[in-house]
Parts: C-alpha cells; structure tokens; sequence
C-alpha cells in the first residue's frame, strides 16, 4: 500500500463526517459537547493517522487492504459518535451504515459524472477538481438526503431489537458495493474496463446506498405506524370507557327527569297561586333541556348524539342531525363512539370560537346507494392547516393532541371506508363513505 496517500486519508475523513453528520442532527449531544468534540476530532487524527502508517508498511496493492483501511475508518468515525452523542448501539449502527450509504452514494455519483464529462485533475486542474468532484458533490448529496429522507422521517420514533437483522443487512448490501467499487482502477485504458469502472459499477453502487436509505428508513416508518397504531388502541379503548360512564350518565339524567316531571304534574294540579303555576311552567321548560335522546336505529349513535346535544344546547350551538342509524351497525359499538365522538367533539371545540349566532353544526347520516354517507359540518372562521390529509392540531403540544382526527381515520380505513376532511367558504366539512354491508348481505 505505499501508492496510498495520505491526503486520501483526509479526503476521506471529511466526506464520512459530512455524510454521517445529518444523520445527526437533532441528537442527543453527551454533556460538555464542544469539548468531547474536539478532543474526537484530534483523536480520531491521531489514530486514523497511526492506522494509515501501519497499512502502508505492507508491500504490494492488495485491494482488501484498502477495504480493511476504509473500514477501520468507518469504524473510527462510529467511536467518535458514540463519545459525542447519546445514542443506543443499534442506532450507532443506523446512523453510521446511512451515513456510509450517502458517502458512497456521492463518490458513485462524482465517478459517473467524472466518467461522462471526462473531467480529471490534468483537464481541470487539482482545486477545482477537489472542489466539484471531492467536497461540493459530497455537501450536495448529504444535503438532498437530509431535505427528502432525514427531515421528514426524523419524528418517525425509535428502533426495536428486533431491527438489527435488518441493519445489519443493510451494512452487508452497502459493503458488497463498496467491495465491488474497490476493484476499480482509473489507470485502465480499455474501453469495456473504463465503462465498467466508471459507469457500470457506480450506477450499481448508487442503486445499493439508495436502497440501503430506504430500507433502513422504512424501518423507522413502520414502527411509526405500529406504535401509533398500538396508541391508537389504547385511545379507543379509553374513549369506550368514557362513552359507556357517558352511557350512564344520561340513563341517570333521564330517569330523574322522567321522575320529576311527573312529580311536577302533580304539583301543579294541588290548588295555589297562579305564580305556581308559572313557575312550574318555567321549571318544566328548563328541564326539558336534558331530555335529548335519540331514537336512530343504532343504541351506540343514540347515546353519542345525546350527550352532544346536552352540549350543544349547554353552549347554544344550533345542532341540527338527520340519521339513519341502522345503516352504520355494522361498526362496533366502542368504533362508533370513537368515531363521532371524536368528530363531533371536534366540531364543537372549533364553533366554541365563534360568536353564539354562528355556531353551527350539521350532522347527516344515509344510504346512498351502495354506499354509507355521514356528513358532518360546522361553522369555521379560522381555516386549519393541513398535513397529510388531515387538520394541524392549534394546540402547541402537537404530538400530545391531533389523536382525535388520527383515530377516525384509523377507524374509517378499518372498515374499508374513505375520508376527506376540507374547509371553505366558512365551513369545515368531514365526509366519510362506508361501503353498505346491509346490501351486500344475502337476503333471507
């Protein structure tokens, strides 16, 4: 290895550490940071530099020489971390394989780009090839990583045991290509060999780091989804409790004001004053508030759109609902107290910010031919923002809050439905199709 030089030993270095550092970003950094760094950096000099003399002792050019000199570099790099950062094993070995993958995305890429514009150090010169060949690509290729892969997944959650098989896998692709890119020599002159060396293997190289990011993100992606729908869960199950106390509630509100306006009756048949009666009249009136049930065809419905009423009348929101219940018992009953219950509370909390002669709140549930409709809308002056489909919880907590619309989704796609959510013109509407499984039973 005495042709190896040691500026390849830096040059190296600084493409690694640009790689791996936006795998970093937004880390947890060990206490006195700035010291720790430092003294990773001028250690991890001192002994890359020690490594690079002790393989250059060995005569000759073997090829897996050089590949156990880069590696012990990688290996160098993840120490760094480890004394810099606080991370778990198995997410050292994310975020040192990924910052791997993007090094060797951007060295395949400067080689192809090397190969068809046959710009070389003789042709343009060792700065400006250093430049554009050594530095820039190596900035511009960590930075698109992180704006399309890092950014976006970087609330995706954490790592389970489990998910060092495919970390590990991972490593081997990207070492397979990494091999393989090892071989290749630029003093080859012939035409088949430079086309190999210069497109061939890197187009092949790139395609391995590209799928050595998407398979370790999609990782990250699917725990996201099974946590969130592990949560989810334990959000309906929850919001089940609630309904059935709910549940209780209003039977209790309902048998007492069964009872009292029958003893009302009563009192107002006993002979007295005519401001008795009047004011019997008044009591009836106000009692008459909390008897709001429901007769829709669906008992889970029924109870749900009880409670809000006694809501919406607490608040003075003009709630007007037309339901054709049965159409939705083919949903659970803890499903469906998530599910308007989650929406209707929505809608409530946004007409809540408006003035008492604006709120309002329209509930329509119906077959439409094949198919189940429930339409829901509400007055709305402050129109949400939206991501993914759904609405941005205002509340600053967003991981805490923003449950709620989750969860119907969830249960909409559950039942083989569809959901959109969209807001103008004043309104926010929800509309949710189910498909009819009262007509695809057979009949009897």
């Amino acid at each position: 290895m005495e042709d190896l030089q040691y500026i390849s030993l830096l040059r190296f270095s600084l493409q690694l550490i640009i790689s791996e550092s936006v795998f970093l970003i937004g880390r947890t950094k060990r206490s006195h940071f700035p010291a720790r760094l430092a003294g990773t950096l001028v250690g991890y000099l001192a002994v890359a530099s020690l490594w690079y003399l002790l393989l250059t002792q060995i005569p000759g050019q073997y090829t897996p020489v050089y590949i156990v000199f880069w590696f012990g570099l990688f290996l160098l790099t993840l120490g760094g971390m480890m004394f810099c950062f606080d991370l778990m094993p198995i997410e050292l070995l994310f975020v040192g394989t990924s910052g791997y993958a993007t090094e060797h995305l951007a060295f395949a890429l400067a080689r192809i780009l090397q190969y068809l514009t046959g710009w070389t150090e003789e042709s343009i010169g060792v700065v400006s090839e250093f430049l554009l060949f050594r530095l820039l690509i190596y900035v511009a290729v960590a930075a698109l990583v992180y704006a399309l892969v890092v950014r976006p997944n970087f609330s995706r959650g954490s790592f389970r045991p489990h998910d060092l098989g495919l970390i590990a896998m991972s490593l081997v692709i990207l070492l397979s290509s990494i091999v393989l890119s090892s071989y290749y020599s630029p003093s080859w002159t012939d035409s088949r060999l430079a086309l190999l060396g210069g497109m061939i293997c890197p187009c092949y190289g790139l395609l391995c780091c590209v799928l050595v990011l998407t398979l370790e993100y999609y990782i990250l992606r699917e725990n996201s989804f099974k946590r969130e729908q592990k949560l989810m869960e334990q959000v309906l199950q929850i919001a089940n409790d609630q309904q059935k106390r709910s549940r209780e509630a209003i039977d209790i509100i309902n048998m007492k004001c069964h009872d009292m306006k029958h003893q009302l009756r009563a009192l107002e048949r006993t002979p007295d004053a005519a401001s008795r009666a009047e004011y019997v009249a008044e009591l009836q009136q106000a009692l008459t508030i909390y008897d709001a049930t429901y007769h829709t065809g669906c008992e889970a419905l029924d109870y749900i759109l009880s409670e809000k009423t006694l809501l919406a009348r607490e608040h003075s929101v003009q709630f007007s609902c037309m339901a054709e219940g049965e159409s939705i018992n083919f949903i659970s009953p803890p499903d469906i107290y998530s599910l308007m219950g989650n929406a209707l509370d929505n809608a409530l909390e946004s007409v809540m910010q408006q003035t008492e002669a604006e709120r309002i709140i329209s509930l329509q549930i119906r077959r439409c031919g094949q198919m189940v409709s429930i339409h829901l809308e509400n007055s709305c002056s402050q129109p949400p923002a939206f991501c993914d489909g759904l609405p941005v919880t205002h509340k600053e907590d967003k991981n805490a809050h923003g449950f709620g619309v989750r969860s119907i989704r969830y249960i909409v796609y559950k039942y083989g439905g569809e959901l959109r959510m969209q807001a103008n013109s004043g309104m926010f509407v929800l509309d949710i199709l189910f498909p009819d499984r009262a007509a695809d039973a057979p009949a009897i």
